[in-house]
């Protein structure tokens, strides 16, 4: 009888351990879920901590008018009948930022993967975020020859052509030149953050 008791006690102290063992586990996943941030909160933080992501290019480009090629002569009017050439060669300095702006994010860029723990950010397309050129001209940099009886290429025209030139950089396809750097450094970035807010990582599509 003895033995017997032994052997229930024994048990029902095996079941208590038990039970005791899947509460525990359950609390913790409960707590895991309540600590789990809402996609809305993953959002905001990004947006927060986070709002853009970006690299700093200097493109130079050479801006260039020749008479012969942008100016008509018209033979019912005088005034176009022009001896000699003008030509001007001015460099231009356009600097540009250039990478994603995380503001452009909404709710369907942001998902949790619960297995892995991980968040998943789908980026925004890469765009130019800044852009300009100095204001001044540097006209020690500045290439001017007129041939005949014409007059040197003047400050209207070079700011038209410097103008121009920029436009020109505007147009260029900066994700083939560093998209490979500014997604490298979202990644970097997001991973950091995610791992603050809880998460093992994150995975940027």
């Amino acid at each position: 009888m003895n033995d017997r008791n032994k052997y229930i006690k024994v048990g029902l102290l095996a079941v208590l351990a038990l039970v005791a063992i899947l509460g525990a586990i359950v609390l913790t996943n409960r707590k895991k879920v309540a600590e789990c941030p809402s996609t809305a909160t993953i959002l905001s933080t990004i947006q927060q901590e986070a709002d853009l992501v970006t690299t700093e290019l200097t493109i130079r480009k050479i801006a260039y008018y020749d008479s012969s090629l942008h100016e008509q002569i018209l033979i019912s009017d005088p005034s176009t009948w022009k001896v000699g050439e003008r030509k001007c060669i001015v460099p231009v300095e356009v600097k540009i930022k250039y990478g994603y702006d995380l503001r452009d994010m909404t709710l369907d860029n942001v998902k949790v993967n619960d297995t892995l723990r991980v968040i998943e950010v789908t980026l925004p397309q890469p765009k130019i975020i800044d852009s300009g050129f100095n204001s001044t001209v540097d006209y020690d940099r500045v290439v001017c020859i007129a041939t005949g009886l014409r007059d040197k290429v003047g400050h209207e025209t070079i700011e038209k052509i410097r103008q121009q030139a920029y436009e020109a950089v505007m147009k260029d396809d900066y994700q083939e030149l560093v998209g490979t750097e500014i997604r490298h450094n979202a990644q970097t970035l997001l991973n950091s953050l995610a791992i603050s807010m809880g998460f093992e990582g994150c995975e940027v599509k």
